[in-house]
């Protein structure tokens, strides 16, 4: 977006970017709520113990590698989304980037929160509901940009990335497994 000139125009693209993301995150958590189904069976507690031990496998894993390598599609999604238009394009492109599945995941926090819409064995409407808050939370650095870039913003992010992805990754963690925590052992 920061090619387009014009922050009327950067805003109304962000908005079809957030539209589509948050559908993306919402198909995805309702895939999530479904599949939890599977596990509700499961004893809570055991349930919390595995959620518990995948957090901290997961935070462990992106605080020692200097790249984060779990699954994920390496690739970016190809620019022959914008074919058709910058908004049709963005709100193709959030739909593909708010699934969270599509493109690359710079950290734990994304599997942190599927594993917790997996085991916290929640009602379907929450699933939808928080995989839609996720796929809105995945465009909040492009309204940032939007509102308050200034040169230099890129340059102090890239130098600070990793930091903020794996910080982002050890509060996923501790709010969480606290969420689940109340939510199973109620």
């Amino acid at each position: 977006m920061a090619s387009v000139r014009g922050r009327a125009i950067q805003l109304r693209l962000w908005l079809a970017f957030l539209a589509g993301s948050t559908l993306g995150g919402a198909l995805t958590g309702t895939a999530l709520g479904v599949l939890s189904g599977l596990l509700s069976p499961v004893p809570p507690v055991l349930r919390l113990a595995l959620l518990g031990t995948l957090a901290v496998a997961l935070v462990a894993v992106d605080l020692v590698q200097p790249r984060l390598r779990l699954p994920q599609r390496p690739e970016l999604i190809p620019q022959e989304v914008f074919t058709r238009g910058m908004a049709r394009g963005g709100f193709r492109f959030g739909v593909e980037y708010g699934c969270g599945w599509r493109t690359l995941v710079p950290s734990a926090a994304s599997y942190l929160a599927a594993g917790f819409v997996l085991l916290a064995a929640l009602p379907l409407g929450w699933a939808v509901l928080l995989g839609a808050a996720f796929g809105a939370s995945r465009t909040l650095a492009v309204l940032q940009y939007v509102l308050v870039g200034r040169p230099g913003w890129q340059l102090f992010l890239s130098g600070h990335t990793r930091l903020l992805e794996r910080a982002g990754s050890v509060l996923a963690a501790a709010t969480l497994l606290a969420a689940a925590a109340a939510l199973l052992l109620r």
